[in-house]
């Protein structure tokens, strides 16, 4: 069956380390760190830990998570060379809160006996989980599908297989496909209570790793059928070529603890590119430094690798980024296009010692040089959800 090849043409992101891509690709390289400590939510009574804000963003103000996919989507549209807009253009948008900032502002304000009207008063049609991806939809123009993919941290990839399928289907010649959360005090507080945070920079698969961090940030790929972007001149930055989706149906919060449902969703992004687990390079982890993650990570990979898994190098930037929810996926999606053009793999901030259990090939303290043909993304999230996606070099 011949199927239109999904073409990726446009990157753009904003996160702790501020606005643009290229900037994110530096300070990736570089090792550094986005996460710290932020005062103002330490003077709320918050015992959270390092936390990745974006900086140009204040934390209270109105409507952030839509402000944030407004950042990243702009820059992505103007890299991908001003796509058309219209019907033909559809938009994929994961997240875990939505607008539910502006619903929070709301409750707090009627809670204080104050009326709803006045500066960043939001209608409450932006207080839903669709509150970011309509505003952004209507800010560029895009009157093909809105599909806002919520399945907890996995939505980012679940939202690149959705454009996926509206390209395939030929639904759509462009598709603006990503994720986007932004922190607030309800889930800062949700996430301490669930006692999964590292009150210290965390350490995915390190042997003394304890939770992870909190981040938040954006980032969307413009992903255009590839007939219609050789159309029209554009640059193909790489190709998204697969997607694969499950459910562990085992706990609320916690893992399948083989990693059998990671397993499925990565085995299926592969069969769904026609590639085998030998054409795999590089691998875009989950990472998130909470003891079970990461030791689930390592066997679901086991399985789909086989005996080159402890060979592939993978990696996470959730130690550098935090753990952004509903845009992790996204973002990493941009690291594997980056990575797949530049031949470079980011170290994984804070790992000094492999958990002895772990039998990965993680890279560490400085970039690795090496031929990658085809990246794997992998994301797993609350619920038992995951997704995987492949990429491959244009």
């Amino acid at each position: 069956m011949n199927r239109a090849r999904a073409a990726i043409t446009g990157i753009g992101a904003i996160t702790g380390f501020g606005a643009g891509a290229d900037r994110l690709w530096s300070a990736l390289l570089e090792g550094r760190r986005a996460v710290a400590e932020q005062p103002e939510l330490t003077a709320a009574g918050l015992k959270v830990g390092p936390v990745a804000l974006v900086p140009s963003l204040p934390f209270d103000a109105p409507s952030r998570a839509a402000q944030l996919a407004l950042s990243a989507a702009r820059e992505a549209l103007a890299d991908a060379g001003d796509p058309p807009r219209g019907a033909r253009l559809g938009v994929t948008c994961g997240t875990t809160l939505g607008g539910i900032g502006g619903w929070l502002r709301a409750v707090n304000a009627l809670a204080a006996g104050a009326a709803l009207q006045g500066e960043g008063y939001q209608p409450p049609r932006r207080f839903s989980y669709a509150g970011p991806a309509q505003a952004l939809a209507e800010e560029i123009g895009a009157r093909g599908p809105v599909e806002v993919p919520s399945v907890a941290c996995a939505s980012g990839n679940a939202a690149l297989g959705g454009a996926l399928d509206l390209i395939r289907a030929g639904t759509c010649d462009v598709v603006l496909a990503g994720g986007v959360d932004a922190l607030n005090d309800f889930v800062i507080a949700g996430f301490g209570c669930l006692k999964a945070v590292d009150l210290e920079p965390c350490r995915p698969f390190d042997r003394t790793r304890r939770g992870l961090n909190l981040g938040e940030g954006a980032a969307f790929l413009v992903i255009e059928s590839e007939a219609h972007a050789r159309a029209r001149g554009a640059r193909i930055r790489a190709f998204l070529d697969g997607y694969g989706i499950s459910a562990d149906a085992v706990h609320m919060t916690g893992p399948d603890r083989e990693g059998r449902g990671a397993a499925r969703a990565m085995s299926a992004a592969l069969a769904d590119a026609q590639r085998s687990a030998r054409d795999v390079d590089y691998v875009s982890a989950h990472g998130t430094a909470t003891v079970f993650n990461d030791l689930m990570e390592s066997k679901a990979l086991a399985t789909v690798l086989g005996e080159r898994a402890a060979t592939t190098p993978v990696n996470s930037i959730k130690s550098a980024l935090g753990h952004t929810l509903g845009a992790a996926g996204a973002l990493e999606a941009l690291l594997c296009v980056r990575t797949l053009e530049t031949g470079l793999v980011t170290p994984t901030p804070g790992l000094r010692e492999l958990d002895p259990e772990i039998h990965l090939d993680v890279v560490r303290d400085q970039p690795r040089a090496l031929a990658v043909h085809a990246a794997l993304s992998t994301s797993s999230g609350f619920g038992g959800t995951n997704a995987a996606v492949l990429f491959t070099r244009a």
